[in-house]
């Protein structure tokens, strides 16, 4: 970029992006397609909370408003949390439930007590591929890591394979911002994104070097980078590029740290940066941020977060053909 571009750019104010924006046309496909579902049949969503975390309660609560707007039933059960694995296999077998989620943390970073590294990972395992909606279970997080956007149903059928909603909507929202080049690629983009959890950060670090974008993956203590390998998958690599340096280089920066005190340093984020905050609290200093020439922020991705819950359901139920009455309608609908 010249200097008469750089200035010219850098004379562009800050803008907030209204998520909502970006949730609609999902939400209206899938109401569209639930509306030809024969007899006025509806598909039935069971979220389970076994947890006291206010915002998988607020979550749970914009998950129901969701679904209740599109046409999908949704149901919260709460469970102690030692009685969830029974809960989830219980649902597992339930014709009348066609998809399902389970509000973590539950047992947080608590080791397994059966298989796993923690117990919130053996429980993601216990769901039926066919009915994760969260796209947690090992069958699509190996996917995910693999970079296979495909499987096949039990009729040989090609599927797309099921993404972590977060994470999707993270990327949904940079597509919908043109981050992405016309080849549905984040080839010289620098990404860091600050958390690497299992739910949220790890795989989308992924997702993104998956894209080809370089990533950097800030999390407590450890700095790794995730780049696209030979075989097209997103690695995980050492790096000695500190969290500064990550930030001031990157074009994109992704924060989710669940606790309120947390905020990313203002001086260390570029002019047209894109900043996404995926915590529950604000990871930077909201008024100083939007003074920075040229940044788009969006403050939550909850809205677009739930419409890829409602996506994820529509994608699960093309692969299935448990319910045959409802499983030609999901496989004629399209899924970008």
């Amino acid at each position: 970029m010249s200097t008469t571009e750089a200035a010219k750019t850098d004379t562009v104010e800050a803008v907030k992006l209204d998520v909502g924006l970006v949730a609609k046309p999902y939400l209206d496909e899938i109401k569209d397609t639930i509306k030809k579902l024969p007899d006025g049949k509806k598909p039935k969503l069971v979220g389970i909370l076994a947890n006291e975390d206010p915002f998988a309660r607020m979550y749970a609560k914009w998950t129901g408003k969701s679904c209740g707007r599109v046409g999908i039933d949704y149901e919260t059960i709460e469970v102690k949390r030692t009685d969830l694995e029974d809960k989830v296999y219980e649902l597992n077998d339930d014709k009348s439930v066609h998809g399902m989620m389970v509000y973590y943390p539950v047992f947080g970073q608590s080791p397994s007590f059966m298989a796993g590294v923690s117990m919130d990972s053996y429980i993601s395992n216990c769901v039926d591929p066919e009915k994760d909606v969260e796209g947690m279970c090992f069958t699509y997080i190996r996917s995910l890591y693999q970079n296979k956007r495909l499987l096949k149903n039990d009729k040989g059928e090609a599927v797309k394979s099921i993404l972590p909603c977060t994470p999707l909507a993270v990327v949904k929202i940079l597509e919908y911002l043109k981050a992405y080049d016309g080849q549905h690629n984040l080839k010289g983009k620098t990404i860091t994104v600050v958390n690497r959890s299992q739910i949220v950060g790890h795989p989308l670090a992924a997702m993104l070097a998956n894209d080809d974008a370089t990533v950097y993956s800030k999390d407590i203590d450890s700095m790794f980078m995730f780049k696209r390998d030979q075989k097209g998958r997103g690695r995980l690599y050492e790096t000695d590029v500190s969290f500064e340096d990550a930030l001031k280089q990157s074009d994109i920066i992704i924060s989710g740290v669940p606790t309120k005190k947390y905020k990313i340093p203002i001086n260390l984020i570029n002019p047209n940066t894109i900043f996404i905050n995926v915590s529950s609290h604000p990871n930077v200093d909201e008024e100083e941020v939007m003074k920075i020439p040229g940044l788009t922020y969006v403050q939550k991705v909850g809205k677009v977060t739930c419409a890829m819950l409602m996506r994820n359901w529509s994608d699960s139920t093309m692969a299935t053909t448990r319910d045959e009455n409802m499983s030609p309608y999901m496989v004629c609908m399209s899924s970008e």
